[in-house]
């Protein structure tokens, strides 16, 4: 473990970490003490970073005189050296102003959340749609097709739909559809996945078992749908980090992999109200070792969490990035509990 730093220690860190996320140029020692009036030498300034670098807070890029930044570094600054830029009421007005100019409902203000926000923090935003951790079956109908198939329409109870056609070994009418369907959702609806197994195990007609089963599939694919939306990306592409072609491609590829396959993942795990920052290899993925994450679920007092985050280089601005994040998380739980 790296040694408790010196309050000198910590504002030079501070202050390099300030630079290089302002600049995206390495920060010497003579620019510190020039740009801020330091009242100790050049020779001071620079053995202090040294000693910042051999405890792994910042690092030497072989190319230039300045110190950047390393993933430990942006964690201490986070953590004990950052001072938020807060969402001041006029801000949080203009917000809430444009989001309830939007007639559309949900998805259109999960939209303008995403593009509200890539705005304020110069990078891509992240809105998920809210889903019920445990889904449930509303009630589900049966629809003729023909002779032999039907067409399953299971409701959730968050109001989404889904739907499979069915092979039919026995031909029937829409009259004997709506029997059954009668008959089943008297003993499924309102139940989980696991819970409609379970009944279609115990049901002794084959066809009904099989629709039920189907019905328990849909519930389950139901848990894992997510509706994103993604602003920004075109804000993160025009930053130093991806100036080459090759490393802009690179970057659009990982956001793409990222959003679908690990943030919402991670995100789920978190309770809503909390705001998490992952920095680096602090993601698990390899992928992402150049991405820093602040990310927040939302949710309602039914049980529907959904997610929102900003994603950018690990030279981000942090302290604007997180109070706007965990305030559009709040203002989006506020909003999905007036529409239920």
């Amino acid at each position: 473990m790296p040694a408790v730093l010196t309050e000198r220690q910590a504002e030079i860190l501070r202050l390099v970490v300030r630079e290089y996320i302002e600049t995206a140029d390495p920060v010497s020692s003579r620019s510190l003490v020039e740009k801020h009036g330091l009242t100790v030498s050049t020779a001071t300034i620079r053995n202090e970073m040294a000693r910042l670098e051999e405890d792994g807070y910042i690092s030497h890029p072989h190319t230039s005189a300045g110190r950047v930044p390393s993933e430990r570094g942006y964690r201490h600054y986070v953590e004990l050296l950052m001072s938020e830029d807060p969402v001041l009421p006029e801000e949080q007005r203009t917000i809430e102003h444009q989001l309830h100019q939007v007639l559309g409902g949900l998805d259109e203000w999960l939209s303008l959340a995403a593009t509200i926000l890539a705005a304020s923090v110069g990078n891509v935003a992240v809105v998920t749609r809210p889903q019920t951790v445990g889904a449930r079956l509303k009630h589900m109908q049966l629809v003729e097709l023909h002779g032999e198939s039907v067409l399953l329409v299971a409701v959730m109870d968050d109001g989404r739909v889904r739907q499979r056609v069915l092979p039919q070994r026995t031909p029937a009418r829409q009259e004997q559809f709506n029997q059954r369907a009668v008959r089943l959702n008297a003993v499924i609806a309102g139940r989980g996945a696991a819970a409609i197994r379970l009944a279609a195990s115990e049901l002794a007609d084959g066809e009904e078992a099989a629709v039920v089963r189907a019905v328990a599939e849909l519930v389950e694919e139901q848990r894992f749908t997510e509706e994103t939306f993604l602003d920004g990306l075109r804000a993160v592409l025009e930053q130093p980090e991806f100036a080459s072609a090759d490393r802009m491609l690179h970057a659009v590829q990982q956001l793409e992999a990222y959003r679908v396959r690990r943030l919402l993942e991670q995100a789920r795990a978190e309770r809503v109200g909390i705001t998490r920052v992952l920095i680096g290899r602090e993601h698990g993925d390899e992928g992402m070792l150049e991405w820093s994450v602040v990310v927040s679920n939302y949710g309602d007092a039914a049980g529907s969490i959904g997610t929102v985050a900003v994603l950018g280089p690990t030279r981000m601005r942090y302290e604007r990035t997180i109070p706007r994040v965990r305030y559009v998380a709040t203002l989006m739980g506020h909003l999905i509990e007036s529409v239920r």
